[in-house]
């Protein structure tokens, strides 16, 4: 074995030892160029306007202060959510507003796009963009994507009854012959955009570890999980920022549902509900605030008619902290999904010591069971 003396301490080594602490200073010289990399990074955010995007903000400019361009693909007065911040740039993702969009990211130094959920204009948008430079691009993932893309290709099952054709419901919630009516009128078709998205993403950006083995099984992609969450700060801000749970004194409320989701099966819960309630003595509140207008007003018919006063939809946004009371209150809820949904809502009802029903094929009951909640099986 050859030794080598060290001047500078006197220590002797051997050649194994010296291969050793060249391996190491590489890896450190590499692990500082990779902490500059991501710390050097200039981010467009493509946004829609969504009811989680505000928290992003946060999250982003605490650990990237100012390194992030928010862009919404709306213009301001047409936003519902997104329209009293001024953090938010407005441009409409359309074709005659790609050109300015790219200058602005080379006027920026944009390396990074995240893109806040898929949708047919972020993704054509994002193809322009990479055509001209290529990006690093993360996808945060909020399931409606996966979810309805598998339905519309006739892979994963959402509903409770089987939709027919001659069925005019058929051509409202996700499966084939929504599709085949989205082809013809010329509307985004959420299969055709995920899979026009893939060759772009590079990240899976969730903290649902079940979904990302979902997308994988089906579409088996090099994408890498990231773990991500929109609402994700430290001890010390949760503290401050939390409202007290487990303070609300239970009422002969049911919740059904968290918003008029094309998931979520609103008819036949409801019909459940109203079986097991003959007598009707329970309040049910199902919010309607946000989500398709199809499934609102259908909800809207049958709720009147099954539960009259009873029934009591919520329809329009309401501050934070009312809306964790309000659901916070009821003895019950039930999630009508049958795919991750509501998670958001789902914490903080378990967080209230609310009776939680969810679907069986809903990986969410099975991921809170293992965490150690007491959540029921529907």
């Amino acid at each position: 074995i050859s030794f080598f003396y060290c001047l500078c301490c006197g220590q002797s080594y051997t050649r194994l030892s010296i291969k050793r602490i060249l391996v190491f200073l590489v890896y450190i010289g590499n692990t500082r160029y990779e902490f500059k990399k991501i710390y050097d990074m200039n981010i467009l955010h493509l946004c829609y306007d969504g009811n989680f995007i505000n928290d992003s903000v946060s999250v982003f400019e605490k650990y990237y202060p100012q390194k992030n361009i928010f862009l919404v693909g709306k213009e301001k007065n047409k936003c519902r959510i997104l329209n009293a911040s001024s953090v938010f740039r407005y441009i409409p993702f359309l074709r005659e507003n790609y050109s300015e969009i790219y200058h602005l990211c080379k006027h920026s130094n944009i390396d990074t796009i995240v893109l806040h959920g898929l949708h047919r204009t972020n993704v054509d948008l994002l193809a322009y963009l990479n055509a001209e430079k290529m990006y690093k691009v993360y996808w945060i993932f909020w399931g409606y994507e996966l979810y309805i893309a598998l339905a519309q290709e006739g892979r994963y099952e959402l509903l409770d009854k089987k939709l027919h054709f001659y069925s005019a419901k058929s051509y409202i919630y996700p499966g084939k012959y929504n599709k085949f009516l989205r082809k013809i009128l010329g509307k985004e078709i959420m299969c055709d955009v995920l899979r026009k998205a893939i060759p772009f993403i590079d990240y899976f950006c969730f903290w649902n570890y079940e979904d990302y083995l979902l997308f994988q099984r089906e579409y088996n992609t090099n994408i890498q999980f990231k773990y991500f969450a929109y609402q994700a700060m430290n001890k010390e801000e949760q503290s401050e920022n939390e409202i007290e749970h487990s303070s609300f004194e239970k009422e002969k409320k049911i919740l059904i549902n968290h918003q008029a989701s094309l998931s979520a099966n609103h008819i036949s819960i409801m019909e459940k509900v109203a079986s097991i309630d003959k007598l009707n003595e329970y309040s049910k509140i199902i919010p309607l605030s946000y989500g398709f207008s199809s499934i609102r007003n259908l909800v809207l018919k049958e709720g009147r008619k099954m539960f009259g006063e009873q029934f009591i939809p919520i329809l329009s946004y309401m501050p934070k902290n009312e809306y964790i009371g309000l659901i916070g209150s009821v003895a019950v809820a039930i999630i009508g999904a049958r795919r991750q949904e509501a998670a958001g809502n789902i914490i903080a009802l378990l967080k209230n010591g609310v009776k939680v029903f969810l679907r069986d094929d809903n990986n969410l009951l099975a991921y809170y069971l293992k965490k150690g909640y007491i959540i029921f099986s529907l």
